[in-house]
C-alpha cells in the first residue's frame, strides 16, 4: 500500500478524559504520553501539485493535499529545499498555529506538554477519530475557520501507542480533521534559533538571525522489532513544532540521552545516546557510527562532535536554556516523501583533506577534527579517485555524501517505489477502521 496521506474532510474534537472528570461537550479528550524516546504508556479544492523549476520537482510538506498551495503558507507550502536559504528562513520565522488545551487542574507545565487530543472526521465528537495532535508544541495548517466554532486543520498525525478502541493508528500520516477554534493559537518564533530536520537527508540544519550556520548529522526514528512486535510509533512524526520543555536527560533501552529538549509530546531532540563505562566515561561506539541514518525510537539524535564553529547538540541546548527560548524556537521536520531526491553536488565543489596521513575528507579547509591544520583542497569529482577514495566522511563537519551513497538513497526513494512498505502494512488496521 503506497498511500502516504489521508484526505478525508474530517472534524470535531473530543470530550471525556480517560480516568479524569467529564468535560463539557466541546472540550477535548486528553491523551497521556510517557517519555521513552517517543514510546507511549499503555495506561474542496482541486488537488495541488508541488512546483517544478527547470525540470526539477519540488516537494512541500503538504504534498498531495487536496487544498491549494496558497492556504496557510510557511512550513506547509515552502519547497523542502535547503539550498534556498532565504525561503527556508522566511518559513521558519512565520507564526506557527499550535493547539493550546488550556489549564488542566493539577498539572504542571511539563505535564501539559505531554498531552494530546484528537482530530475528527466530522464536526461532531461522535464521529470517527482520524488523528492525534500534541498540546502546545505541534503546529497545524488551518484550512478554514467555520462559523460553528470549529476549524478544519491539517497535520501529520502524532500517533504514538493508540488505544484499540479509538484506532488512531495513523502513524505519521498527513491527516485533515476538525478541532474547536478556541484551542488554536499563534506563536511568533524567535530569530535567535530555528531548526530544520530533513528525514531524507538525515541532517539537522541550524539557523540563526537570518542564515544557516551549521549542518549536523542526525538520526530520526526507525520502525523496529522489539522482540515481540514491530513498533510503528518509532517513525518520527513530521511537521512543524516548538521546542517546549527542557528535559535535560532521559534513558532509553539502557542508553543515556543528554541535552534533551521535548518538542512533540513524547519526542525529544537530544545528543546521540551513550552508555557509561565502568570508569564513568561515556561510550558512543554503538550509536555514533549510525548518525546520518534512521535508527532512533522516534526522538531525533544529534551529533555531539563540534563543527568548526563549535556547534553541536550541547550548543543548541545551552543556547535555549541560557536565553530562556523554550516555547519560542521553531523546529520543522521534512517528510521523506516517495519521489523526493537528494541533489547531486556540483562536481567542482571543493572538499578538503590532510595529505599528511589524514583519514577524513572535510567540508572546509579547517575543522575541529584536526585543530591547527590547514587542509588541502580537491574537487568532489575526484572523491572516488586515489588518494581520496579511501577517505571517510568527517563526523564533525558532515561534508557531502559520496555520489554512490546519494544515488542509493535516491533509488530507494524513486517515484513509484515504497521505501516504507513495512510501516504501510502496519497502518492497515487504521485504513480498515476508516472504511467501516
Amino acid at each position: 500500500m503506497k498511500i502516504k496521506s489521508l484526505f478525508c474532510l474530517l472534524s470535531a474534537l473530543v470530550l471525556l478524559a480517560s480516568g479524569m472528570p467529564v468535560f463539557a461537550e466541546d472540550e477535548v479528550e486528553i491523551i497521556w504520553i510517557d517519555l521513552d524516546e517517543g514510546t507511549v504508556s499503555e495506561t474542496p479544492d482541486e488537488p495541488s501539485e508541488d512546483s517544478a523549476e527547470n525540470g526539477e520537482e519540488f516537494f512541500t510538506p503538504s504534498h498531495g493535499s487536496p487544498y491549494r498551495d496558497d492556504i496557510a503558507s510557511s512550513y506547509w507550502t515552502t519547497p523542502m529545499d535547503i539550498r534556498d536559504e532565504e525561503a527556508v528562513w522566511n518559513m521558519l520565522m512565520e507564526p506557527i498555529t499550535v493547539v493550546d488545551l488550556g489549564k488542566v487542574k493539577g498539572n504542571s507545565h511539563s505535564q501539559l506538554t505531554k498531552l494530546q487530543t484528537y482530530l475528527y472526521r466530522e464536526p461532531d465528537t461522535k464521529s470517527k477519530i482520524v488523528g492525534e495532535v500534541s498540546n502546545l508544541s505541534q503546529g497545524v495548517r488551518v484550512i478554514e475557520n467555520l462559523d460553528n466554532g470549529w476549524s478544519l486543520v491539517e497535520c501529520y498525525s502524532s500517533s504514538f501507542f493508540s488505544k484499540p478502541a479509538t484506532k488512531t493508528q495513523a502513524w505519521n500520516l498527513l491527516v485533515t480533521g476538525y478541532i474547536p477554534t478556541k484551542y488554536l493559537k499563534q506563536v511568533t518564533p524567535t530569530p535567535r534559533l530555528a531548526l530544520v530536520v530533513d528525514k531524507l537527508a538525515q541532517r539537522l540544519y541550524v539557523f540563526q538571525e537570518g542564515r544557516m550556520i551549521a549542518e549536523l548529522l542526525c538520526s530520526t526514528g526507525l520502525v523496529q522489532w522489539n522482540g515481540s512486535k514491530y513498533q510503528p510509533y518509532n517513525e518520527t512524526r513530521s511537521g512543524e513544532f516548538l521546542l517546549i520543555n527542557m528535559t535535560g536527560q532521559l534513558t532509553s533501552d539502557r542508553l543515556i540521552c543528554s541535552y534533551a529538549i521535548r518538542f512533540n509530546g513524547g519526542d525529544e531532540l537530544h545528543e546521540v545516546p551513550h552508555q557509561e563505562n565502568q570508569d564513568g566515561t561515556n561510550n558512543y561506539k554503538s550509536t555514533e557510527p549510525k548518525l546520518g541514518t534512521k535508527c532512533s525510537h522516534g526522538c531525533i539524535r544529534v551529533q555531539r562532535l563540534k563543527t568548526p564553529d563549535g556547534i553541536n547538540m550541547a550548543w543548541i541546548y545551552n543556547l535555549v536554556k541560557s536565553e530562556d527560548l523554550c516555547g519560542k524556537v521553531k523546529i520543522v521536520i521534512w517528510e521523506d516523501w516517495q519521489g523526493r531526491q537528494l541533489p547531486e553536488p556540483d562536481p567542482d565543489t571543493l572538499l578538503y583533506y590532510n595529505p599528511n596521513g589524514g583519514s577524513y575528507y572535510h567540508r572546509e579547509d579547517h575543522c575541529s577534527n584536526g585543530k591547527g591544520i590547514t587542509f588541502t583542497a580537491f574537487r568532489y569529482s575526484q572523491l572516488d579517485e586515489a588518494p581520496y577514495s579511501s577517505l571517510k566522511s568527517c563526523p564533525n563537519c558532515a561534508p557531502e555524501r559520496r555520489l554512490k551513497e546519494i544515488r542509493e538513497i535516491n533509488e530507494l526513494y524513486a517515484e513509484g517505489g515504497d521505501h516504507e512498505e513495512l510501516l504501510n502494512s502496519l497502518r492497515q488496521d487504521y485504513w480498515d477502521y476508516l472504511e467501516k
